[in-house]
């Protein structure tokens, strides 16, 4: 403690009263442009809920322009909140899991769901499965 009494308290930053939260746009979504999917430099796959899915507009709009790395887009029929409430997540958690193999482990066994004009979703017909720069 400094000499005669109580330690400072930390000066307020710049536009935000003291005690306040910092301003966020309305509906809790973060100010990003679709600019910074030219920044991406690693393999991306989103994995959707199909057309009834509340994020689907957004990603497939994504997925379009994202031209500079591999991109998947994998969806299924079972809107917003996945699968990953069912035991292991799920087919959401199974396609997830075998990215990440795929892609951290490099586990070419896994990458056989995405890779290739026959992979293991190109086949599935429970999924609607669009690649661009992917084996």
């Amino acid at each position: 403690m400094p000499p005669g009494g109580a330690p400072k308290k930390p000066a307020p930053k710049a536009g935000v009263a003291q005690g306040a939260a910092p301003k966020v746009p309305m509906g809790g979504a973060m100010a990003i442009g679709k600019d910074i999917l030219n920044k991406l430099h690693s393999p991306v796959i989103y994995i959707n809920g199909g057309e009834k899915d509340i994020a689907y507009a957004n990603g497939m709009d994504d997925f379009a322009k994202i031209e500079k790395v591999p991109v998947a887009m994998a969806n299924l029929d079972v809107g917003h909140g996945g699968t990953y409430s069912e035991p292991n997540g799920g087919e959401f958690g199974r396609i997830a899991v075998a990215w990440l193999q795929w892609q951290l482990k490099k586990d070419e066994n896994a990458g056989k769901m995405f890779s290739g004009q026959s992979c293991g979703l190109c086949k599935d017909d429970k999924w609607k499965f669009e690649k661009k720069k992917l084996p």
